[in-house]
């Protein structure tokens, strides 16, 4: 059962939705072994990581045109948790490791229609 679905819309960055996608997933296995990193950022971030079982990412580009800076990659996240709780996940979890081994530019500047109007992931405390 999923309780939320938190979706997360970006300008493209230096990395393609393949690489984003690949952290995320390496992030959410990691978070069935308790102990590890993720598990461990995870709960001082206030998230108890057995609530993240099971969760559902998908990680989509969008086509690219003849301006690739107006790619969009879209972050969609669902899991038996709650929204703040997801939102949590992204920003003090997945987005840090994102930055750490993909680069502060990994994404561009988050869309108008997603999460707060144009702020860059780095922009939300992170």
């Amino acid at each position: 059962m999923v309780d939320a679905d938190y979706r997360l819309r970006f300008r493209r960055g230096a990395a393609g939705a393949e690489s984003i996608d690949g952290v995320v997933r390496d992030v959410l296995t990691e978070l069935e072994e308790p102990g590890s990193e993720a598990a461990l950022v995870a709960e001082r971030a206030g998230i108890d990581p057995a609530r993240l079982a099971g969760a559902r990412v998908e990680v989509t580009e969008g086509e690219q045109g003849a301006e690739p800076i107006l790619t969009t990659i879209v972050v969609s996240i669902a899991a038996t948790a709650g929204s703040k709780v997801l939102e949590s996940f992204w920003n003090d979890v997945v987005w840090p490791r994102i930055r750490r081994r993909l680069g502060a530019d990994a994404l561009g500047r988050q869309t108008a229609d997603a999460g707060s109007p144009d702020a860059h992931p780095s922009e939300k405390g992170n």
